[in-house]
């Protein structure tokens, strides 16, 4: 048997006819000639040699291989429905899927602000989340497991596939703990720096590319004794008078209300970097919409003071 032997002209011309129980009213329906539809029939009961309708009293009637080819024409038709609301769904952003990869900042502090606020506009779309350095999320976009990567400062790389948008400016700031020396300076000059143990993340980390830059353009030698894979942990660290750091200032804000940690302004130094939105191929409408909301409403997600 082949696709030719009982193809969708056939299954939806019988289909109305064993519903109606009328060539003229089908015919109607299906927006062809009678004769069309009294020639599908036949072709089907030529091809199986079998009997589909019979005609009594000028009335059509079903024959039981009829009743039986029926039931199968029924639930081709509803699957078929089905599988065209789906698709219905899919474009009118009812239902679909991103998986949005972000670097360790992005991911703990901005990213549940952006996917609430996507998830509100887009409740039938269902959000993956991947969380690591920068190396990891442009890893997984290459490899296709994640459709978006938000990132910290712009990555080294010289792969033209990976195209790149800025979405978000973000300032780097000195802390460190209140019991520190420079807890009470108003401001500190940028050779005082040296020798000060500094807790920074791991390497790949994009936040770190970026301290590392500015102390070598500066010519600033720092001791590095500890290195944490994680904000929250360099936080309570500092706390804990281990060293000083540079955070987003995303991310402190509560642990410097709180006195927790203390902001440390050195002379002649502010640090800016940008949020990088990451995206290799843009499949679907669930993808677009996505960095339609990133880029429309970043402002909306960076907590102001």
């Amino acid at each position: 048997m082949t696709m030719n032997d009982l193809s969708l002209r056939h299954i939806f011309a019988f289909n109305n006819v064993a519903e109606t129980l009328n060539m003229s009213k089908s015919a109607q329906n299906l927006f062809i000639t009678q004769s069309a539809v009294s020639q599908t029939i036949k072709d089907i009961e030529n091809k199986f040699a079998i009997k589909l309708f019979i005609r009594q009293s000028k009335k059509l009637y079903l024959t039981q291989e009829g009743k039986e080819l029926y039931i199968y024409t029924k639930k081709t038709i509803n699957l078929l429905e089905d599988a065209q609301h789906c698709l219905e769904n899919f474009n009118t952003l009812k239902k679909g899927c991103v998986c949005i990869g972000a670097s360790t900042t992005i991911g703990n502090y901005l990213l549940p602000v952006i996917v609430k606020t996507f998830k509100e506009q887009y409740p039938g779309i269902d959000t993956n989340i991947f969380i690591g350095n920068t190396h990891e999320v442009i890893k997984k976009l290459r490899l296709s497991d994640i459709d978006v990567g938000l990132i910290e400062g712009l990555p080294q790389t010289n792969d033209t596939t990976v195209k790149t948008t800025k979405f978000m400016e973000d300032e780097l700031i000195f802390v460190c703990s209140p019991q520190h020396h420079f807890a009470k300076r108003k401001t500190v000059d940028l050779k005082e720096l040296k020798g000060e143990n500094f807790i920074i993340r791991e390497k790949g980390s994009g936040t770190r590319q970026i301290i590392e830059t500015e102390f070598e353009r500066h010519g600033v030698n720092v001791n590095i004794p500890y290195k944490f894979n994680n904000s929250e942990a360099i936080k309570n660290a500092v706390s804990c008078n281990l060293g000083i750091s540079v955070l987003s200032k995303l991310i402190v804000k509560k642990e410097l209300s709180t006195n927790m940690l203390k902001k440390i302004n050195i002379k002649g130094l502010t640090i800016y970097r940008w949020f990088y939105l990451l995206k290799i191929h843009t499949y679907n409408k669930a993808q677009k919409m996505l960095i339609k909301h990133i880029l429309e409403n970043a402002k909306n997600f960076y907590i102001s003071d």
